[in-house]
């Protein structure tokens, strides 16, 4: 991977924080457009693992910080989110434009970049997103589901709590089951995982205990190939964590 030429357009040299994504699969979801933000860049800070950083070309290396270490297991997400948001907006105060570059889409379930977003503007900077490939995508062509047809896309923990009615007769994608009704950051496979007992309850409101729906994990470099765990509605709860982990939960129409 070589690091883009800087494109010509004046309006690209007075960004002071770009918001990026580094697709599912890194590096090969990555955007011309991205790594050609990235090569303008001062500074580029990302909760990308230092390990994933050595695939980056020298000159792109050699600016980047991984935040990872920030992300503390057993910690209230939250706590870890502002660690991260404080941590980018330090560093964008000295170094102009810095980068934020998260996995998948930056602005697709992504509570530090929506922070950085509204925080940098308050602070009258020029703040520019970029998009990238998300979760959505990878996973509507793992399970092979053209969405002209509809789709209901939800956080699996809101849609419990809010109440919200699933419409019939459309395909269901509920994200992060991995972490459902828990504020704390599980970090490790080796752990129980949630109670997906209430999500099961939930959700049997709407449907048979045999409706067949699956934990679809997208494929990358550093996962594997990609999983996709079928499972009758009704057994959702004794799936171990490490199918559910990093996973959403399809529910295709029957």
């Amino acid at each position: 991977m070589q690091a883009a030429e800087p494109s010509k357009h004046s309006n690209q040299d007075a960004v002071s924080l770009y918001i990026l994504g580094a697709g599912v699969a890194f590096p090969e979801h990555l955007s011309i457009e991205t790594i050609d933000a990235l090569g303008r860049c001062t500074a580029i800070c990302t909760n990308l693992p230092e390990e994933h950083l050595s695939l980056f070309p020298t000159d792109i290396r050699a600016k980047c910080r991984s935040l990872w270490g920030l992300y503390q297991d057993g910690r209230r997400r939250s706590e870890n989110y502002l660690d991260v948001v404080e941590e980018v907006l330090r560093t964008a105060e000295g170094n102009q434009p810095t980068a934020w570059l998260t996995p998948g889409h930056p602005l697709i379930f992504d509570s530090v970049s929506a922070a950085l977003l509204v925080r940098g503007r308050a602070k009258g900077w020029s703040v520019r997103m970029l998009p990238a490939i998300s979760c959505l995508d990878t996973i509507l062509g793992e399970v092979e589901y053209d969405p002209a047809s509809g789709l209901f896309v939800h956080e699996a923990t809101g849609l419990v709590r809010r109440n919200i009615s699933i419409p019939p007769n459309i395909p269901v994608l509920l994200l992060q089951p991995s972490v459902f009704n828990t504020d704390y950051a599980l970090l490790s496979l080796n752990t129980e995982g949630p109670d997906l007992s209430p999500l099961r309850d939930y959700l049997l409101r709407f449907y048979d205990r045999s409706r067949r729906c699956a934990f679809v994990r997208s494929a990358s470099r550093f996962s594997g190939p990609a999983q996709i765990v079928w499972r009758e509605l009704g057994e959702i709860s004794l799936v171990p964590y490490r199918d559910i982990a990093g996973s959403t939960l399809f529910i295709p129409n029957e």
